[in-house]
């Protein structure tokens, strides 16, 4: 029986991003306001899972004392700290989500190495739009949230009006409703070890915005949009026909996950014709 326990974690530094070999005006192309020389912060959340088999005597996995003390020792050298100066392990590299998640990795997997677990993830959290993870397998996945706002009815043509109205309920009602969606969009890939990058990151909000929020965002789905005037804008529908849109625009990273809100209670995650 293997269980996977996921121990959370915060800490508090600054970081600056800038590469010596191009123009100030390049850099900021690259790294936007994150290029500023004395540096910015963040209030860093990471989450480290774990996974091993149940131990009979304990029915524990592990002591989650000492699964917190381990990742305490490993993030205290980064905490209050301005990372580019004060944490070697960089080695001269960029201080990105990306970057750090794969160190940190490999920092508490080593930490732990001779405990019946295996570090699994380790889930970097920059802001609560913008996270990193690092597996096992050494793929590191980039999460960025998006939001948008849309008005649809859910309505199958083929139904009677009558079973349209048991099936959707108040969804069904003529003139429709709307939501405050969130996708958060998840793309993965090798990082770059001269720009510490999944994906640049402005080119990613640009593909978003051009194939998702500007067609979507205070749209009308079933009226306004091409994709759901025959389509039922189910949320499933959603972020399948989200997948179809995004997945040849976020070169040279690969789609891997998307995560649909409808609402706070309500998800929709979706990763593809696996």
């Amino acid at each position: 029986m293997q269980i996977r326990l996921t121990r959370t974690r915060e800490f508090e530094a600054s970081h600056r991003y800038w590469l010596d070999d191009l123009s100030p005006e390049e850099n900021r192309r690259l790294f936007g306001r994150c290029v500023s020389p004395h540096g910015h912060g963040h209030n860093y959340r990471c989450a480290a899972s774990v996974v091993g088999a149940l131990a009979p005597a304990s029915g524990m996995v592990v002591d989650v004392k000492a699964l917190d003390a381990a990742l305490g020792d490993v993030l205290a050298p980064l905490d209050h700290r301005f990372l580019n100066l004060d944490w070697a392990p960089l080695d001269g590299r960029q201080p990105t989500t990306e970057v750090l998640a794969g160190l940190l990795r490999g920092q508490l997997a080593a930490r732990v190495a001779d405990w019946p677990v295996r570090v699994e993830s380790l889930r970097i959290y920059e802001t609560d739009e913008l996270w990193a993870e690092a597996q096992e397998d050494a793929m590191v996945t980039l999460t960025r949230v998006y939001g948008f706002s849309a008005a649809h009815r859910l309505h199958e043509p083929g139904l009677s009006d009558e079973e349209n109205a048991a099936l959707f309920g108040k969804c069904n009602r003529p003139h429709g409703h709307g939501h405050d969606y969130r996708l958060e969009v998840s793309v993965g890939g090798s990082v770059d070890p001269r720009t510490g990058m999944v994906v640049d990151l402005a080119c990613l909000d640009e593909a978003v915005r051009a194939r998702v929020l500007d067609r979507w965002d205070h749209r009308h789905l079933n009226l306004e949009t091409e994709e759901f005037r025959a389509l039922n804008p189910t949320s499933e529908n959603v972020v399948r026909v989200a997948w179809r849109l995004l997945a040849p625009h976020v070169a040279p990273a690969r789609l891997v996950r998307l995560v649909l809100w409808e609402t706070p209670k309500s998800a929709f995650e979706y990763r593809g014709d696996e």
